[in-house]
C-alpha cells in the first residue's frame, strides 16, 4: 500500500453519510468482494489505513464504492471514496448512453484477458435500475450514420449468425467457462467493427439483431463462469443492442437474465423488479412457450421475495401457457425453453416455499425431460436435486444423484459446475464413514 499524510476526508464524509465504522465497512466490502469471487481479507484495521490516507491497490477502491453505493442508496464512484492512487479510467460509456455498445465489446473484450481491468469494476445494484421497453424504445438508432464507409455485406451478417449458432451449442455442451474468451474476442474484433459500417437498414436491423444474441451469450457464458461483474456489462450491452436493432423480445430476455443473477446474489428485491419489467416488455410479442419464459422466472423471483401468492400465480399462469402452446419447445439463439426448463422453475420456487418433497419431484421431472445436449444444464440440476435429497435425510439417493454429477464433471467448464462440486464435498463430509460416501469422494472427479 501507498502513504501519504493526508487523511482520507471523503472516506470519513461517506462513513459518516452512512453511520458505519469500520467493522461495517470492512464486512460489507468483503460481501461485494465474495459476488465476485475475489477473496479479501478486510478489517477495522483496514479501514484505519484507509482513512489515515493509505491508498489501497485495484480492486478494493471499486469493491468499496460497490460496498458504499449500496449501503447509501446511491451511486459512489471509486475517485469518491479518496481511495484511487490515480485518475480512475472511465466505465464504458455506453452505461450512461453517451457511447456507442461497439466501444464497450473493445473494452470487455480486452478485459476478459486480464485479472482486474479499470473501467469494469463490481458487479453493480446501480446498474439495476433499468427502464422497460416503452421508456426505452425511443433510443433505437438503427439509422445512425456509420463510422465507417465499407459496407456490411449478406454474406457477413449470415457468417456472425452461424458463429452465434456454434458458440450457443458450444456453451450449452460444454458450459461458458471455456469459449467466453473467445466469443469475447470474436465480439470485439468482428462484431464490433461491423456495428460501424454502413448497411441497408433490414440488414443493419439483422446484424444489430444477432450481435444482441452474442452479447448476450457472452453475459451468460460470464454469469455460468462465476465472472458477475463481467456478465453485467454484457447484458447492458446487449439492452443497448436490442434497443438500437428495434428488437423489444431480445431486451426482455435479457432483463430477465439480469433478474436470474440477481437472484442467484441474493438481491431479491432487484431480481422481482427485473422479472416484472421483462414480463411487462415481452408478454405482448411473445409465443406462449417465451411468455412462459417470462413468467417462470417471474414467479421464481417473487418466491425469493417472500411473495408467495404472486409467484404461485405467474407459475400458474406459465404452466397453462405451456399446456396450450402449439409447441412445447422454444428453440431461440437466447432464451431456449422447454419442459425442463418449466420444470426446474417448479422446483425453484417450491424449494424457495419451503416444499421440498414437491422441489425434488420437479428436479426429477427436470432431469427426465432434459435433453442429451444440454450437459451443463443438467448437472446443475442434479447438483441441485443432490443436495436437496441429502437434506431430506436421503444419502443413498443423495450419493447416486451425486455420481450422476461427477460423470457429466470432466466434460464441463463453468465456474457453477466447479462451486456445486466444492458444495459436494463440503456436504458429504461428515458421512466420511458411509461406504458410498468414501466411493464417491475417492473418484478422481471429486477432487
Amino acid at each position: 500500500m501507498g502513504r501519504t499524510s493526508t487523511p482520507n476526508h471523503l472516506l470519513r464524509a461517506l462513513l459518516d453519510e452512512a453511520q458505519w465504522n469500520g467493522a461495517t465497512l470492512a464486512q460489507r466490502a468483503a460481501e461485494v468482494a465474495a459476488e465476485q469471487g475475489i477473496t479479501l481479507l478486510f478489517d477495522r484495521k483496514s479501514v484505519s489505513f484507509w482513512l489515515s490516507g493509505r491508498k489501497p491497490r485495484s480492486p478494493a477502491p471499486a469493491i468499496v464504492a460497490e460496498a458504499l453505493s449500496r449501503g447509501l442508496g446511491r451511486s459512489v464512484t471509486e475517485a469518491a471514496t479518496g481511495l484511487t492512487r490515480d485518475v480512475p479510467t472511465a466505465a464504458p460509456k455506453q452505461e450512461d448512453g453517451t457511447d456507442d455498445a461497439a466501444a464497450a465489446l473493445d473494452l470487455l473484450g480486452r478485459a476478459q484477458r486480464r485479472p482486474w481491468t479499470p473501467g469494469v469494476g463490481t458487479y453493480s445494484l446501480t446498474r439495476l435500475e433499468i427502464p422497460g421497453w416503452d421508456q426505452t424504445a425511443g433510443a433505437a438508432r438503427v439509422a445512425r450514420p456509420p463510422r465507417s464507409e465499407a459496407p456490411v455485406t449478406v454474406e457477413q451478417v449470415a457468417a456472425v449468425e452461424q458463429m452465434a449458432r456454434l458458440f450457443s451449442d458450444h456453451e450449452r455442451t460444454f458450459g461458458g467457462g471455456q469459449a467466453r474468451k473467445p466469443l469475447a474476442a470474436y465480439l470485439a474484433h468482428v462484431v464490433a467493427p461491423l456495428l460501424h459500417c454502413s448497411a441497408p437498414s433490414a440488414l443493419r436491423r439483422r446484424l444489430y439483431r444477432v450481435a444482441t444474441r452474442l452479447a448476450y451469450l457472452c453475459a451468460f457464458m460470464c454469469f455460468d463462469d462465476n465472472e458477475h461483474a463481467l456478465a453485467q456489462h454484457y447484458y447492458r450491452v446487449a439492452l443497448r443492442l436490442a434497443c438500437e436493432g428495434a428488437d423489444p423480445a431480445s431486451y426482455a430476455v435479457t432483463l430477465r437474465a439480469l433478474s436470474v443473477q440477481a437472484r442467484s446474489l441474493g438481491h431479491h428485491g432487484h431480481a422481482l423488479r427485473l422479472a416484472e419489467t421483462a414480463e411487462a416488455t415481452g408478454y405482448r410479442r411473445a409465443t406462449p412457450t417465451r411468455h412462459a419464459f417470462l413468467l417462470g422466472q417471474l414467479a421464481v423471483a417473487a418466491a425469493a421475495d417472500s411473495d408467495r401468492t404472486a409467484a404461485l400465480s405467474a407459475l400458474s399462469r406459465a404452466e397453462r401457457l405451456m399446456q396450450r402452446a402449439t409447441s412445447q419447445v422454444s428453440a431461440e439463439l437466447i432464451g431456449g425453453y422447454h419442459l425442463a426448463s418449466l420444470a426446474h422453475q417448479q422446483a425453484t420456487v417450491r424449494h424457495l416455499l419451503g416444499d421440498t418433497k414437491g422441489a425434488i419431484a420437479s428436479l426429477q421431472t427436470s432431469l427426465r425431460h432434459r435433453p442429451a445436449a444440454e450437459c451443463r444444464s443438467r448437472a446443475v440440476v442434479t447438483a441441485q436435486l443432490a443436495e436437496l435429497q441429502l437434506r431430506s435425510g436421503h444419502l443413498d439417493q443423495a450419493v447416486h444423484s451425486w455420481q450422476s454429477f461427477l460423470d457429466d464433471f470432466p466434460h464441463l467448464r463453468s465456474g457453477r459446475v466447479t462451486a456445486a462440486r466444492r458444495t459436494m464435498r463440503a456436504h458429504l463430509r461428515p458421512y466420511a464413514a458411509n461406504a458410498g460416501v468414501r466411493h464417491l469422494l475417492a473418484r478422481p472427479e471429486a477432487r
